[in-house]
């Protein structure tokens, strides 16, 4: 099992069989607050991942998108850095094999080319593509896919696909 995890706060985990490369499940970023700010919830991700690794008798690989050095503020990128440490410890704590994946590396071989600001879209049409049956809405009361989830399942398959290739 490959649980592909975009660590942003708008994230999303999605775990997929290591066999054939299908959805298990997914699930928007678990958050909470603390001192008027996000956070990613960790202890839920670990308990999510739990549930599944019961559920599947399989010892999942952690596919966590590394943050990028740089983003429009300085609040981003300490957001970004500090969920990316936050689930790191979670991984290391819980001896889960752990793969770090670059944003620019996931995003080439999974999105190929496409035109500037057209990540999201491109990201929604491969996943469609990969797996057609699949609803990316966070819930029934939403209309717009979950980016989050999305990536975290784009994600997961760059390393399905990287193992296998």
């Amino acid at each position: 099992m490959i649980v592909g995890i975009d660590n942003g706060l708008d994230g999303g985990l999605c775990a997929i069989s290591g066999r054939d490369g299908k959805i298990i499940d997914k699930t928007a970023m678990p958050t909470l607050n603390r001192s008027k700010k996000r956070e990613v919830d960790t202890l839920r991700v670990k308990f999510w991942i739990e549930k599944l690794d019961d559920f599947t008798n399989a010892r999942p690989t952690l596919a966590i998108e590394e943050p990028l050095a740089h983003a429009k503020s300085s609040q981003a990128v300490r957001s970004m850095a500090l969920s990316f440490g936050k689930l790191v410890g979670m991984a290391e704590t819980g001896e889960y094999e752990t793969s770090r994946v670059s944003v620019h590396k996931w995003q080439k071989a999974m999105l190929g080319n496409r035109p500037k600001g057209q990540t999201k879209i491109r990201a929604l049409e491969v996943a469609t593509a990969l797996a057609p049956d699949e609803n990316w809405l966070k819930n029934k009361r939403c209309r717009t896919p979950h980016d989050g989830m999305i990536d975290a399942y784009l994600i997961a398959m760059y390393l399905y696909q990287k193992k296998d290739g």
